[in-house]
């Protein structure tokens, strides 16, 4: 394993956590409210940028179970890093994300673009690679999100309401399990 230190900007957050009547009006998107230790409202937001657009793509790709906000690095010159991604390729559909303010929306040309240069890669050299990285089962099940989330053309909905998708739980489901996106 290979890694390169990365220095982030403590000026600078990807993810952030504020007052529920401070939230900008553009420039980020609202993630969830909820109640800090004290019992004041706050709200989760992330910034409304193409680079975390596209790593919330690749969390769906890779079925990416473990972003959080400090998995987001904010580097200096504006560039975004996602690390730790061990939880990852999983068959089963176990997205956890703080990404999930762009539900609903249009995949932009860009992405769908991705999207399909990993489905071919699959098929070829990329597919050969991960051969000795991940199961047939868990290269099998890339493919199928892959062409899931080209199929929808946007960023899907959960297919449950639960805590694993922000934002999308009552009290009442608050113990299912999310089984990720829509099949």
């Amino acid at each position: 394993m290979v890694q390169l230190w990365q220095e982030s900007d403590p000026d600078q957050n990807a993810v952030d956590l504020v007052a529920a009547d401070e939230v900008p009006a553009i420039g980020w998107k609202h993630v969830l409210e909820g109640q800090d230790e004290n019992g004041r409202m706050v709200a989760l937001l992330h910034e409304d940028s193409p680079a975390l657009r596209r790593m919330a793509v690749f969390d769906v790709v890779v079925n990416n179970a473990d972003r959080k906000g400090d998995h987001i690095l904010a580097i200096p010159d504006g560039h975004r890093h996602g690390v730790d991604h061990g939880l990852t390729f999983h068959r089963d559909h176990k997205l956890r994300t703080v990404l999930w303010g762009w539900l609903g929306d249009a995949l932009t040309v860009e992405e769908l673009e991705g999207i399909d240069r990993v489905s071919e890669g699959l098929d070829g050299e990329l597919g050969r690679n991960l051969t000795d990285l991940l199961s047939a089962e868990e290269i099998a099940s890339v493919a199928a999100r892959c062409a899931r989330l080209r199929f929808a053309g946007r960023f899907r909905l959960p297919a449950v309401r639960c805590r694993r998708c922000p934002g999308r739980c009552s009290k009442a489901d608050s113990n299912l399990s999310c089984s990720g996106l829509q099949p």
